[in-house]
């Protein structure tokens, strides 16, 4: 109840502050355009003119696992398009539109110890063009199984589920799930596989033209896609926010989603999730927890489109969003541009803010796109000792595609994947890292380095696997914004701070020993031991969270035996800080918290 109380005062005080701040600096509010259609998957594509990139050329960060011209993805909720299998093999799922948009297909690749299956390509999964707006999972028998869609007035066989026949072979057999009467279409699917191997999935109906409230279902599985449950219908929604998630360790599994408060605009919602804790009951009528309860009391922060789950490896769940400040009615297209990434732990009932982002000159620059805040496309993964890795898409102020001749093309801003993690069950987050960065400001099309639509796997081993598109035009080229451009699809692995110097068997690396500093927690100095089985070149360096390295303790040769090193902490901040010692080419990190 504390707990609760604490959150309710806090809210209570942001809601003054920032209520204040929106009525003195209008500024920072920007109008919201006409509600953003839901687009169907069966779009007529803008007439453009087609880009030709490089893809050789590109300077974001990663592994080629393919290629796109069609650069979107989702309309809302990222999903998962990456996971990582018990055996450690990467099996990633994407949208491909090639030969200039014409036809759009659903494409997988894997990576096994002796690389990719199909290396730079990827192979084809949907039979038919116009497939899209996919996510993937992988159950206990490491098979990769993918979600899709294919919208098409003539075929009713609207919703695929397609399963590798086994692990990173790449051929499927493909499934239709029921997707409601006849043309009653459900898309836009979002897939998760339990521990049990049974198969869910929640998918969205697309909502009648002229309006923007749409029904959402969920149906399951439990002989891998031969067979389904009927159609369950499970709330309103007015954008594509559902997304379904299981836990590894008990038959726990959970529906996430942003509900409107209100129906006649996209950009005031609550989150609400629905847990079942067999996998197989749920209570679709009484079961909705809104978590978040914006509007009450006159609180004017509200939830958008994107969203994400995960269990942890203790069970407990937590959701990440979007919110923004929406001023109080009439004005229900306006809406606060400083958006913050949320963070809640159904173990401890309690929210927290990843991040706020400060710039508002950006909004006098450049658009970020159609369903894109300041936070977009986030993702959430773990590690076996539930630390917590968010990932999400956002822009610099600075960094702009340049404005084609007579409004042919309109500048749209660049993005770049950034990263936080979290220790302590989400209560406190570390400062962000950008992954990808990357800056082309005024680029032309064909030559920006736009980095969205990134997914990360659920879980976290030795480092994060991430998957993303790298945008040789910024904009969503299905919301008419930017050109048609080859865009690369990458993969990439980051080792954040929490990881480092985790081997694959826990073992310490048995040519040195690296001590706990003690004491610990400390108040301006400690003392850090470590000893050496032999002479050895060493260096014995502090990071902050953000992986900036602080101070350089120790660094040459020094003798077998024992050594201890005072580290003086006098002008460095409060914070948690990791130790690391290398020798002989072997590394072992430690964490210590400094308080003054």
């Amino acid at each position: 109840m504390t707990k609760r109380i604490t959150v309710l005062l806090a809210a209570a005080f942001l809601l003054v502050f920032f209520s204040a701040a929106i009525s003195s600096d209008l500024s920072r509010v920007k109008e919201m355009p006409a509600n953003l259609p839901l687009i169907t998957g069966e779009e007529i594509i803008p007439d453009a003119e087609y880009y030709p990139s490089m893809p050789g050329m590109l300077l974001s960060p990663g592994d080629t696992v393919g290629i796109t011209q069609y650069d979107y993805q989702t309309n809302g909720s990222t999903g998962n398009r990456i996971v990582v299998d018990n055996q450690a093999n990467i099996h990633v799922s994407w949208m491909k539109g090639s030969n200039n948009n014409t036809q759009r297909h659903v494409y997988f690749n894997c990576k096994t110890p002796t690389g990719w299956l199909a290396p730079g390509t990827g192979q084809q999964v949907s039979v038919y063009t116009g497939a899209g707006y996919t996510t993937i999972d992988a159950g206990p028998n490491d098979q990769a199984t993918i979600f899709y869609h294919r919208a098409s007035v003539t075929n009713y066989e609207s919703l695929y589920v397609a399963v590798d026949a086994a692990n990173c072979q790449g051929f499927f057999d493909i499934y239709f799930p029921p997707n409601g009467v006849t043309g009653h279409k459900y898309i836009w699917p979002y897939g998760a596989i339990d521990r049990n191997s049974n198969i869910h999935v929640v998918a969205n109906y697309p909502a009648p033209a002229g309006t923007i409230t749409h029904n959402f279902m969920y149906i399951r599985s439990t002989d891998g896609g031969a067979t389904w449950t009927p159609v369950q219908v499970v709330d309103t929604l007015t954008t594509i926010s559902s997304i379904v998630t299981a836990s590894k360790v008990s038959d726990k599994v959970a529906i996430v989603y942003t509900h409107p408060e209100n129906t006649t605009v996209q950009v005031r919602n609550d989150v609400y999730y629905i847990l079942s804790n067999d996998g197989t009951t749920w209570d679709f009528r009484n079961g909705k927890v809104n978590f978040t309860e914006y509007g009450q009391g006159g609180d004017t922060l509200f939830a958008y489109t994107d969203l994400d789950a995960v269990f942890d490896y203790n069970d407990n769940l937590h959701i990440v969003w979007n919110a923004q400040y929406t001023p109080p009615t009439p004005a229900n297209s306006l809406y606060y541009l400083n958006s913050r990434l949320m963070h809640y732990d159904l173990s401890s009932g309690m929210m927290s803010q990843i991040h706020l982002w400060p710039d508002t000159s950006f909004y006098n620059v450049c658009d970020m796109g159609g369903w894109n805040f300041t936070h977009a496309k986030m993702s959430i993964g773990c590690d076996l000792n539930s630390n917590l890795y968010v990932t999400y898409t956002s822009w610099d102020s600075t960094d702009c595609s340049s404005v084609g001749p007579e409004g042919a093309r309109t500048g749209f801003a660049n993005g770049d994947i950034y990263l936080h993690w979290s220790t302590d069950n989400g209560a406190t987050w570390s400062t962000r890292v950008n992954l990808t960065n990357t800056q082309t400001p005024l680029c032309d099309a064909g030559d920006c380095e736009s980095d969205h639509w990134s997914s990360l796997a659920e879980k976290v081993d030795t480092s994060i696997h991430l998957f993303y598109v790298n945008d040789k035009d910024a904009g969503g080229y299905p919301q008419t914004e930017g050109v048609i451009t080859n865009n690369p699809m990458l993969y990439l692995t980051y080792v954040p701070p929490p990881l480092l110097g985790v081997n694959d068997d826990g073992a310490v690396p048995r040519n040195f020993t690296l001590e706990q500093n003690y004491p610990n927690p400390f108040n301006t100095n400690t003392n850090i031991e470590f000893e050496l089985t032999k002479a050895s070149g060493v260096d014995l360096s502090v990071y902050d969270i953000t992986g900036a390295r602080v101070a350089t303790l120790l660094k040459g040769d020094r003798p077998a035996g024992r050594h201890q090193v005072n580290w003086d902490a006098s002008a460095i901040s409060s914070g948690i800080y990791y130790y690391t010692l290398r020798a002989n080419g072997s590394e072992v990190t430690k964490k210590m918290t400094l308080l003054k």
